[in-house]
């Protein structure tokens, strides 16, 4: 039980980096957030390596720069969706992800002539009509696209979440994984925006506190989420998973005068409903 409550405080510490990512957007590229974000990461995990004398070495590299290469993409989309977007609508977008597991599931299931759960069908369907309704009322004129393409951020990271499965089953410590995450994002992030533009921002007494707090917040979060799934209660911590999308509605309207109305609060509750009924399945199933 009180691990689960660890979820409480990681989602609130996610809520709280989209808030930085927000407010750092109006002067940083996506990619340059992108960079910022994972470089605290890797410098403070590299420093806990080298304190307990592990070693980065490993011999599933393709499998970590696949993982890396779809989370660190999905990451992308996000900020650039919380950058244009409400900034509930966005952190709702990107929970999308254990709908899209669910789908997928469905689909490897049909494509192979083997059952699946109607339950998780049916999680599906209510998680995306909850999507039509947190879009339909909040979309501005010129906000249709940058609401597509961050829908698609939940897609990304479904597909970097089988990755870490299957990465863990192959016995990979977790820290490990972050740590590849997070050096992959680093380089993509500083490579991808200086090819697009050719400089960086620059920092200053203005700016530097939406970065600083988007990094720190981001790494407590990484660490209070991973300590949360050691959880046995799992329905809990998925409940208290999904509080980050409230956390994130509540910070827009104190901080950036974006009300939520009705329609959106009854489509993040459907998807909310979804997209724990969507775990719940998953993690029921025996494993192979």
């Amino acid at each position: 039980m009180i691990k689960s409550f660890w979820m409480l405080l990681a989602s609130l510490l996610f809520a709280m980096m989209a808030a930085f990512a927000r407010m750092g957007a109006s002067d940083f590229s996506s990619l340059e957030l992108v960079f910022y974000r994972s470089l605290f990461g890797v410098i403070v995990i590299w420093a806990w390596v080298a304190y307990q004398g592990q070693t980065v070495k490993t011999p599933l590299m393709r499998a970590h720069l696949m993982r890396s290469f779809l989370g660190t993409f999905a990451l992308t989309i996000w900020f650039y969706a919380i950058a244009r977007l409400p900034l509930g609508t966005a952190m709702t977008l990107n929970y999308t992800s254990p709908l899209y597991m669910a789908l997928i599931v469905i689909l490897l299931a049909v494509r192979h002539g083997e059952t699946f759960s109607r339950a998780s069908a049916a999680a599906v369907v209510l998680g995306f009509l909850g999507v039509t309704l947190v879009l339909k009322p909040e979309l501005q004129p010129g906000q249709l696209q940058p609401a597509l393409i961050g829908l698609t951020s939940g897609f990304f990271a479904a597909l970097a979440y089988f990755q870490v499965r299957e990465l863990t089953r192959m016995q990979e410590p977790e820290w490990r994984i972050v740590f590849y995450f997070t050096l992959f994002g680093t380089v993509w992030g500083l490579s991808g925006h200086l090819l697009l533009t050719g400089s960086m921002t620059p920092i200053t007494h203005e700016n530097i506190p939406a970065l600083i707090g988007m990094a720190v917040t981001a790494t407590g979060a990484q660490l209070a989420m991973t300590r949360a799934w050691g959880s046995d209660n799992t329905l809990l911590t998925a409940v208290f998973q999904y509080s980050a999308i409230v956390f994130a509605a509540c910070f827009g309207t104190w901080f950036f005068d974006e009300p939520i109305e009705l329609m959106s609060a009854l489509g993040i509750a459907l998807i909310i409903i979804a997209g724990v009924w969507a775990a719940l399945i998953s993690r029921k199933k025996p494993k192979a």
